[in-house]
């Protein structure tokens, strides 16, 4: 009975490592979004850069919409009060800094919480579709309680 209570102790701390790396990682790509945005709205020219650039990027924890809730009106905005170059220039930053967000995603995620990118990148998709928006969120962690469980099953059957 204890070996199973250790186990499960075991497997408990492990998805709690992972956990907090999966909130690292946010933290990270937070961080990534505001000096992206940040130096595209310098170049822009937009007034206040820094503090918009800061509340895109706490806004861009919300899964899916992230910084498409500022990003994709405010260009829309422009273009309907005729600052079309403006409209414009938001809208290509907006494009830039999904692509970029699309590429550097999986491995940051993947990297801090010790499963490869293709399999992150498959939870976030999986969790998507079975349960929508929030799934964005819960795939990942899903892919972290059955990683810290296969590893330390892997440990567990080594010793024994």
């Amino acid at each position: 009975m204890n070996n199973i209570f250790d186990l499960i102790m075991e497997i408990i701390n492990d998805t709690g490592k992972g956990l907090k790396g999966y909130i690292k990682s946010q933290l990270i790509l937070m961080t990534i979004t505001f000096l992206v945005l940040s130096i595209g709205l310098i170049i822009i020219g937009m007034p206040w850069p820094i503090l918009i650039a800061l509340v895109i990027a706490i806004l861009d924890i919300m899964p899916v919409v992230g910084s498409g809730i500022v990003m994709v009106p405010w260009s829309i905005i422009n273009f309907i009060k005729g600052n079309t170059d403006t409209g414009i220039q938001l809208a290509i930053l907006y494009v830039i800094l999904s692509i970029f967000r699309q590429i550097i995603e999986p491995k940051i995620v993947g990297d801090q919480i010790g499963i490869r990118p293709l399999y992150t990148f498959a939870a976030t998709i999986l969790g998507s579709l079975v349960l929508g928006p929030i799934g964005v969120l819960v795939g990942p962690m899903i892919a972290v309680i059955i990683s810290s469980i296969y590893r330390v099953k892997k440990k567990w059957d080594k010793r024994n």
